[in-house]
């Protein structure tokens, strides 16, 4: 029997970010998608096939907390982790508070995203 890859979606509005972190997390033998705002990405949390949810807290138009919100709306179970360039205490409280599973900061470290997604996925799968 083989074990499904989980598919991890990549949020964020800069196109750069998002091509390093799929470029990263395709090294690691991840599939991935992205999403370029907040919308898109709830949608392709409401159509399925999402396992995981990396999400800028800065985005226009919907903003990442409003979007965190959403997600957990549709799939209350999915792990989310915030990434952001402007970490404040309060900001990644109500992160927490609304269901991320972790906040890491850019510029990334790479070990620390690695670690982040790894025991992320680790937990969700435990926990189903």
């Amino acid at each position: 029997m083989e074990f499904k890859k989980p598919v991890i979606l990549v949020v964020d509005d800069e196109s750069d970010v998002c091509e390093m972190l799929v470029s990263i997390l395709y090294e690691e033998g991840y599939v991935t998608d992205i999403a370029n705002n907040g919308k898109d990405a709830v949608k392709r949390v409401k159509d399925g096939g999402v396992d995981f949810v990396l999400l800028d807290i800065m985005m226009p138009e919907m903003g990442g907390i409003e979007t965190l919100r959403q997600i957990k709306a549709v799939r209350h179970d999915i792990p989310v982790v915030m990434i952001t360039a402007y970490a404040t205490l309060k900001t990644a409280q109500e992160a927490m508070r609304l269901g991320a599973c972790d906040y890491i900061t850019k510029p990334f470290n790479l070990g620390c995203v690695k670690e982040v997604i790894k025991q992320g996925i680790e937990e969700q799968y435990t926990n189903t």
